[in-house]
Order: structure tokens, then sequence, then C-alpha cells
């Protein structure tokens, strides 16, 4: 399965990723408008090797690619992160991982420009949905905030729990996600060549992009609404596999089209520990 992880790059030469096989481009700023080009191996602060280095360890088999969108201090800009997201539209990712958001203070009123970035950033997911990319995105960090794209309903959003098994999920439907994975303490690639124990919901998401990767790869033809309810049957504690899970997710489902739930757009904010956007510039949120 082709999965796209917008980032801070991926180091290729990390002993963790040796046998990975990862494609590098970039989120480039053209005037007012940005393009994803080619660009060599690389990871600007070391956020998006771990996240690859998780994706990798559970999905060895996934053909990797690293958009790199975050600079050294783990932010881009709001329209950068859209961009960066349409270009994965357009390539018909099987999966896209989103550690990074916009995380905006539940305190805080929304401003005219919030609008603007938030609808866009929701017709993307929803340009996704229909397209069949399956889009993977962190929660907030701290319930003081809400984050955004993972509080979109036609996309899985992930947040973090204290698990100790790495195959770990458990099915949570809040409005700031749906379902937990490990997030707590995760050994994972860090700059340098070594590991180190990371937490943030960032961390949690790479584990639920790698089932995806695994449920996609048994069962392609799966709806998106399939592939939800095939990861919500493994949090369940069944014991199955994530192939078993998907073909019975599959076999439940009735036919019709199942329809992206959609929320209303919201404000603004940063999103630490994951990758976030905030205006003009986000950061990755832990």
């Amino acid at each position: 399965m082709r999965v796209a992880l917008i980032d801070s790059g991926v180091d290729a030469s990390h002993p963790a990723l040796g046998t990975a096989a990862l494609r590098h481009v970039a989120l480039i700023r053209r005037g007012v408008a940005h393009e994803v080009a080619p660009c060599a191996p690389g990871d600007v602060s070391g956020h998006g090797t771990a996240c690859a280095g998780i994706v990798h360890r559970m999905a060895p088999g996934a053909e990797i690619t690293s958009v790199r969108a975050l600079g050294e201090d783990g932010r881009c800009s709001r329209d950068g992160l859209i961009a960066a997201l349409r270009f994965c539209v357009r390539e018909r990712f099987a999966v896209v991982n989103l550690s990074l958001g916009i995380d905006i203070p539940k305190s805080a009123p929304l401003r005219p420009g919030d609008y603007r970035s938030l609808v866009e950033l929701y017709e993307v997911a929803d340009a996704a949905y229909t397209a069949q990319v399956v889009l993977v995105a962190a929660g907030p960090n701290a319930a003081a905030f809400r984050t955004y794209p993972g509080r979109f309903k036609s996309l899985i959003g992930v947040g973090r729990g204290p698990f100790q098994d790495p195959e770990a999920l458990r099915s949570e439907l809040t409005l700031d996600h749906e379902i937990l994975a490990p997030g707590d303490e995760v050994l994972a690639p860090a700059p340098g060549g070594g590991e180190r124990r990371w937490t943030g919901t960032s961390f949690a998401a790479p584990h639920v992009t790698a089932h995806v990767a695994r449920i996609r790869a048994a069962r392609p033809e799966l709806s998106i609404e399939a592939v939800k309810a095939a990861l919500h049957e493994l949090a369940r504690g069944a014991g199955r596999g994530a192939e078993e899970g998907a073909r019975e997710a599959g076999e439940g489902e009735a036919g019709e089209g199942a329809a992206a739930a959609r929320t209303a757009p919201a404000g603004r904010g940063t999103a630490p520990g994951r990758a976030a956007a905030e205006e003009p510039e986000g950061r990755a949120p832990a």
C-alpha cells in the first residue's frame, strides 16, 4: 500500500528504515502559491522519521512517501498544509498520515480568517473521502483545544492511550477523535540513528495509519466506512487479524454508498507533538 506522511521529512539513512521503500517530496513556496516537488531525503526535526519508523515497523511492506511540509520549528502555513493535502488526494494514496493539525482554544472566538482556512481544509478532506483516500489525523494533546482536521468526521481522528501493546486500539467516539492508539512513551527512531520515547497524538496516529495500510492491502476495494468498521472491530479486541476484520467489514457493508458525516468549520490554532498548521505558521504537536 502507498502511504503518505505529511510531516518534517524522513531520514532515509536511519537504521530503522533501512529496508523501507521510501520516496521523498517537499512543499515549496512559489510566490503566494505552493507546489510539491521531489527532494533529497532528510528530516529537519526528527518528527517525521519517528512517525515513519512506527508505520514501517507495523506495515513493513508499505511504500512510504514523505511529504516534507514542516520547517525546523515544526511549523507550516495553513495554505501549505492544504496544498500538501491536495497533492496527496491527486496522487490517490491509500492512506495519508497527518500527525499535525490546527489547534484552536475552545475558549477563543473565531476570526474571519479562521473560517476561510478551515473551510478549505474541510473541502480537501471531503475530496479525499470522495476519492477513497483515507486520512488519519492526530487529535488534540490537551483538552483545552479543538484540533483540525482531526475533528472532521470524513476522516479517522486519533487520540492517544497508555497502551503497552503497539497493536492495541480502543474505540472512543468523541468530538475530537474516534479511536485511541499507543501514544505514551512510544519507542521510535530519533535523530542521530538511535531511538527514544515519544509521547503525543502525533505518535498514536501512525499506529492507526499502519493498521489501515494492512486492511487496505488485504481488501483494497473496501470503502472508507468499511475500513473504519474494520478498525473498530479490531479495537473491540476480537483477537483477529486486520485482514479478517476487513473482510467482515466488507461483507457487512449494506451495498449503500456511505456518506461522510460533516462538521461545521471552526477556528485557528497550533498543534504540537504532531505537526501543526496555524496562522500564519503551524507547528508540530507532540
